[in-house]
């Protein structure tokens, strides 16, 4: 009787490649040189590491569809909006940016299997022109929406999760604008203009806020009151109010930030409590019942739940 070879399914998740020198989740001459290690260890081992989203943040590295020339005006920010670029550029971006990661990953993925599942911040690796940006920085990988394993003799299915939260599930949802926003528009403005007097400040650090919308609370103890109210009035800008109610989207609430700020605590709350109900995945052509939960991991939001 035959028997199939056991193999260590290895998972990581968020990295975050980014361009950005100082606005960024990953370091590269610092996490590079241990995710080099953990490749080294798992070609050694012929085990496969499965790359559970965000791997890059291509969200963070595009600016909003539109507006944000009007807000660098209003706000006096002396900056230039960057270009909207394709998936390819943002891709060979983030790859130049991270050369040992990228270089790490590419070797494994020349040894063993190595499979990635677009998240929420890189959800265009899942078209054929993400595919063709990977191959070209050298990540020889298969692509899918979630990886299914049999793990001591029970079903496992991994995925990112954002698939579960109504303000990233979709492309150009709230989640995703209030990420653009986040690193093209409240980090040029903080950097333009200073907190008080008596408030230290890195303002690329804030981009480890998790969840996002807790930049509100951070932005209301950083600004002057007067830049404050000149941010938070939906007339001089839409942006930096948008933060505010990018997730919920209720347009009614534009003139309402206080009642906006009371509802995203609610659902903050109801978040916490909430738990993922028993549903039918679907595995290409299979149906595959819910799993019963194996570990807890974090999700994307780095909140740890039961999988």
């Amino acid at each position: 009787m035959a028997y199939m070879r056991a193999v260590a399914v290895y998972v990581i998740s968020d990295l975050h490649l980014d361009e950005n020198d100082d606005a960024r989740l990953f370091r590269d001459d610092r996490q590079g040189r241990a995710l080099a290690s953990l490749c080294e260890q798992i070609a050694h081992d012929g085990g496969e590491l499965v790359l559970l989203g965000d791997i890059f943040d291509l969200t963070a590295m595009t600016p909003p569809e539109k507006g944000l020339r009007r807000f660098f005006a209003r706000l006096a920010v002396e900056a230039e909006p960057r270009p909207r670029r394709p998936v390819a550029a943002l891709v060979s971006a983030g790859a130049r940016a991270n050369p040992l990661a990228i270089d790490a990953l590419a070797r494994l993925s020349e040894r063993v299997r190595v499979t990635l599942v677009p998240g929420n911040h890189d959800h265009q690796l899942a078209s054929a022109e993400g595919g063709v940006a990977l191959a070209a920085v050298g990540l020889r990988v298969e692509r899918t929406r979630s990886v299914v394993r049999t793990i001591a003799g029970r079903t496992a299915v991994l995925q990112h999760g954002h698939e579960h939260d109504p303000g990233n599930a979709e492309p150009a949802s709230g989640g995703e604008v209030m990420t653009q926003v986040l690193h093209q528009a409240v980090i040029p403005f903080l950097r333009a203009h200073g907190p008080q007097r008596n408030v230290r400040m890195d303002a690329a650090r804030i981009v480890a806020l998790r969840p996002e919308e807790a930049v509100i609370s951070v932005l209301e103890r950083w600004l002057t009151p007067k830049m404050s109210m000149r941010a938070a009035n939906p007339r001089g800008t839409l942006y930096v109010h948008s933060v505010r109610v990018a997730l919920i989207d209720f347009r009614r609430l534009l003139r309402r930030p206080e009642r906006a700020d009371a509802l995203l605590e609610a659902q903050h709350a109801t978040r916490a409590r909430r738990k993922l109900l028993p549903g039918r995945i679907r595995d290409g052509d299979r149906h595959l019942g819910p799993p019963q939960p194996l570990a807890a991991v974090p999700d994307h939001r780095h909140r740890p739940r039961h999988v």
